[in-house]
């Protein structure tokens, strides 16, 4: 199966894109950005494809659904989409320094305790930001 080249700007993909999960992050956010290139950094096996908010809407009308302030999103080949700490789940489980973490985010206490980190950081990231995250 062929993998999908680094995401270099916002360059619109061919097919092939579809074959793998897309990392959905508001481009608009500095904090979003950089949590972007970790992943980027950390997906040693080339498991994604990341794409700004606006051009994934465009080209996926599903991964719109609910405010962007909702969180990340992660959308799948098969137009499946995760959001927040689910979104999280689905990105770390592909990511080999986080597998063992992930797992223990599918037994429901601690998922439950991740989501309510989750909406915290969400809700605070523009501490750490410019204006440019109150979308």
């Amino acid at each position: 199966m062929p993998r999908v080249p680094w995401h270099d700007g916002d360059v619109a993909r061919t097919a092939v894109m579809s074959q793998f999960p897309t990392v959905v992050f508001d481009g608009g956010c500095s904090y979003c950005r950089r949590q972007e290139r970790r992943i980027r950094a950390l997906d040693w096996t080339r498991s994604f494809e990341t794409l700004a908010y606006d051009r994934a809407v465009a080209r996926w009308p599903e991964v719109g659904r609910g405010a962007l302030g909702d969180g990340l999103r992660v959308r799948f080949p098969d137009g499946s989409v995760t959001v927040g700490i689910d979104a999280v789940r689905s990105i770390a489980i592909r990511l080999p320094l986080f597998v063992l973490p992930a797992l223990l985010l599918w037994l429901p206490p601690v998922r439950t305790l991740g989501a309510v980190a989750y909406r915290w950081v969400a809700a605070n990231r523009r501490r750490d930001d410019d204006s440019s995250c109150e979308r």
